[in-house]
């Protein structure tokens, strides 16, 4: 039945990004008041659907990744409480792949010139600062650390899922040894990639801003997202009786990190808008500007589902061993930071036409159900118990000892 849920999502959002996309392929030049930098506008308001469908192709694959690091700290941590749900984890990050490819397939259009969503892909160098990054960033360039980040990242996931699949089967610590070394290494991996993967994908949407926490900013949205849906999903999974040993404890201290990295994501908020509020330099509060006056502050009104409900939802010990509370609060966390995303790429793409509508909402039921599917299908094919991990019986009994 939940497999057919999926596909409705699936099929829904396709319907309804094609019924978005042809609305928008009908908008005449004469009905929006162009009056100068034609081209430039015109691309800007056909970007719509294509950003549409990369702010739901990033929000769904961020969330993987989010959790394959999370993964990759339980283990260089040699963490015990958490391997019960280690094949949630794994199954999550499985999506990293196919999402990428979504992401891929748009930046390379970009390239082309088929689409216009990264407005510096289309200029003539003659901003200085654009010729001053052009080493950094150019077409080329940008393509090949694209490719570098989707496959280092699927080739660790991959790697990781093996070697605790084989751990498993042979109960053999040499395995476990194997994967704390590999995750080292991801980590490493990881840190790079993450930090020049939001500065390519992200902030050089907006070509003539930077902002030296941007990625930080950016991990800690898809640390919190994508601890939230392991939380969600384990909810989920043990009122089906699939995780049986998954507990209030557990609960609590999934509910912990969720509050740890919301707050976190809320101080790199302030750290970022502080300091350019205080320096009020044209060229950095610019990106505030914008997002001010033409998107009515979202970026101020997204703090009371990111941080506001978390900081006072979460604070109580014992709400972080209510399942309804965690979930009720879980989704208001996953929309919020979609918020998020919506507020970093929609301004940089298409100005002040956008909307929210058939584009949006179908373009995030597609990928939603699609995210969906491959969780499903990753997770039949895979013992929910890890017996061959050697903290397994430390999680089965595991206790919040506060």
């Amino acid at each position: 039945m939940y497999k057919y849920v999926t596909y409705i999502f699936i099929i829904i959002g396709f319907m309804l990004f094609s019924i978005g996309f042809y609305q928008n392929l009908s908008i005449q030049k004469n009905e929006i008041k162009l009056e100068q930098n034609i081209s430039y506008l015109k691309n800007k308001i056909y970007n719509r659907p294509w950003s549409a469908l990369y702010i739901a192709a990033f929000y769904f694959t961020s969330i993987s990744l989010g959790v394959l690091f999370f993964l990759g700290i339980q283990y260089v941590s040699k963490a015990g409480w958490v391997i019960v749900i280690i094949r949630i984890m794994e199954g999550i990050a499985s999506f990293i792949p196919y999402g990428g490819i979504i992401i891929i397939l748009i930046l390379v259009l970009n390239s082309i010139g088929y689409i216009h969503i990264f407005s510096w892909m289309d200029l003539n160098p003659i901003d200085k600062i654009i010729i001053n990054k052009q080493p950094y960033l150019n077409k080329v360039f940008f393509l090949i650390r694209s490719i570098i980040y989707l496959v280092g990242w699927t080739i660790f996931m991959i790697y990781i899922k093996n070697l605790s699949k084989k751990l498993d089967k042979t109960h053999n610590i040499l395995y476990y040894n194997k994967l704390y070394k590999v995750n080292v290494i991801f980590l490493i991996f990881f840190a790079i990639t993450s930090t020049t993967m939001g500065w390519d994908w992200i902030m050089s949407l907006d070509i003539n801003w930077i902002s030296t926490l941007f990625s930080w900013y950016i991990l800690s949205s898809y640390v919190v997202t994508g601890i939230t849906t392991i939380t969600l999903i384990s909810i989920y999974l043990k009122n089906k009786g699939y995780i049986p040993l998954f507990n209030n404890n557990h609960l609590h201290d999934l509910a912990k990190y969720i509050f740890a990295t919301s707050l976190l994501w809320s101080y790199l908020w302030f750290a970022q808008y502080l300091l350019y509020w205080y320096g009020n330099i044209p060229e950095e509060v610019i990106y505030f500007f914008n997002r001010s006056k033409e998107y009515n502050n979202i970026y101020l009104w997204m703090l009371i589902p990111n941080f506001l409900i978390p900081l006072l939802g979460l604070i109580s010990s014992n709400i972080k061993r209510n399942y309804k509370v965690i979930t009720i609060i879980g989704f208001i966390i996953i929309i919020g930071h979609y918020i998020d995303i919506y507020n970093m790429i929609m301004p940089s793409s298409v100005y002040k036409f956008y909307g929210f509508g058939f584009l949006e909402i179908g373009s995030f039921l597609f990928m939603m159900g699609f995210f969906i599917f491959i969780i499903q299908k990753t997770l039949r094919k895979m013992e929910f118990d890890p017996k061959g991990n050697p903290f397994f019986n430390e999680s089965k009994y595991y206790k919040y000892p506060y």
